[in-house]
């Protein structure tokens, strides 16, 4: 009997072909996951650099302006939720003091936010006063905050999941092997078998075409059965694997989404703190400011004594009867026209509020008392020249006081009280001011 094929190298050549096409396959099906991965942690790094910087722009102005440390550590602390934040720091506009600092390990060189490392990035945001402040000072820079980002958590990702890629891969690989072998001895022992009964027929003249067709055809048909397990065992495994990336990006995405529903609270928690803020300072009524807002006015205005400034004290003139024969609501409405108009005349940087009743004060920045008696002069006129929407023709009485050495709040106002006594007693619709003279109308 001749001797038979070398069949067993077929085998050997198909599991060897096999192994390379399947891990081939793999490795890029990884290596184009792990690119994506990475795509999406280089662009959440990115965003939550810029997030990070843009709050504490944000969320630093007022504790800096206040230099007040303990906000100020805990708004750096808060940086510190974000894996890729290690260090936070606020320094002065010079960057030679720090206000307060946070962070995990040191920086490179001990001192905090002084470098980064090989994997760091330091990124730095200018502070300015908050809105509440002058707006000739909130151009001015009150301090800036640095932030040290590292990129160790990423890559740690990244070679934690290029570990898991190769593990899979090497895995898979061996759970197909051992199946291939299996379906393939399954092929190659029938054909082995029926190969032996050809030549054991073919040598003995025996004609048994209809037996051996038959075992041909069924030994074929479990070979494809096995084949087919084998598909079905690879669809259960990719399914297996797509369904795990699909968990991890929904995770993301609820992480993402859930990220975003804090920022969107943060935002509106500004907004309401913004709004009540905004009506602390306000009077209800004409929506100028209120007393509240007009002492701190008056006591920054003299912290800076080195400059000069006047105040000028208006009031309605005969409100009082308006109040009695046509009731509060027509004088309500009087009260809103009047702020209306003293904020039509005012200059820009001037500071209107309602004092009380029918009183308001106007601050005058850099202004002597020569020109705030001037101002309240052009006031008065702006006045009377125009009716009122509900009463006609109306007039108020200004008095005026500027600042003096050594001068007080209690001073200033009551110097500018006995002026519009002044004017009052002279017949009203008047300036007056004591310390130069009358401005008569």
């Amino acid at each position: 009997m001749p001797p038979l094929p070398p069949v067993r190298s077929i085998r050997t050549r198909m599991i060897v072909l096999f192994i390379v096409v399947i891990t081939t396959t793999l490795g890029a099906f990884a290596s184009h996951r792990h690119w994506l991965l990475r795509q999406d942690l280089e662009q959440r790094f990115e965003r939550t650099r810029a997030d990070v910087l843009e709050s504490l722009a944000q969320s630093l102005a007022e504790p800096t302006w206040a230099l007040n440390v303990g906000i100020l550590r805990t708004r750096l602390d808060a940086t510190l939720i974000h894996p890729e934040v290690v260090e936070a720091c606020v320094f002065s506009p010079d960057g030679q003091e720090i206000y307060a600092a946070a962070g995990r390990p040191a920086s490179p060189n001990g001192e905090p936010c002084a470098s980064a490392g090989a994997d760091d990035l330091l990124d730095r945001v200018v502070i300015y006063p908050p809105d509440g402040i002058d707006a000739t000072r909130r151009e001015v820079s009150i301090g800036k905050a640095v932030v040290r980002f590292s990129r160790r958590p990423m890559d740690g990702t990244l070679r934690a999941a290029m570990i898991q890629g190769v593990t899979e891969v090497a895995a898979i690989d061996v759970v197909l092997v051992l199946l291939l072998t299996f379906g393939l001895r399954m092929i190659f022992v029938p054909l082995e078998r029926l190969q032996r009964a050809l030549f054991q027929l073919a040598s003995r003249h025996e004609e048994e075409p209809e037996e051996l067709a038959k075992l041909g055809r069924q030994e074929f048909d479990s070979v494809i059965d096995g084949f087919n397990q084998v598909l079905r065992k690879l669809k259960l495994i990719i399914a297996e694997r797509t369904e795990a990336e699909l968990t991890v990006r929904a995770a993301i995405q609820r992480s993402n989404n859930a990220f975003a529903q804090i920022q969107a609270t943060q935002a509106e928690l500004v907004e309401k703190n913004r709004q009540l803020e905004t009506l602390s300072r306000t009077d209800q009524l004409t929506g100028v400011y209120n007393r509240r807002r007009l002492d701190e006015a008056l006591i920054d205005a003299l912290a800076h004594s080195g400059t000069v400034f006047s105040i000028i004290l208006l009031d309605v003139d005969r409100f009082k009867s308006i109040n009695d024969n046509h009731g509060h609501q027509i004088g309500d409405r009087v009260l809103v026209d009047m702020a209306q108009r003293i904020l039509d005349a005012k200059r820009p940087g001037d500071i209107v509020g309602r004092w009380g009743g029918e009183e308001f004060l106007i601050i005058c920045p850099d202004t002597d008392l020569p020109d705030a008696a001037a101002q309240a002069e052009a006031l008065r006129q702006a006045i009377s020249a125009q009716d009122f929407s509900v009463m006609g023709a109306m007039t108020a009485s200004l008095g005026v006081a500027s600042f003096q050495s050594g001068d007080t709040i209690h001073g200033m106002i009551s110097r500018a009280d006995q002026a519009l006594y002044e004017a009052k007693r002279k017949g009203r619709n008047r300036v007056e001011f004591g310390e130069v003279g009358v401005l008569v109308p």
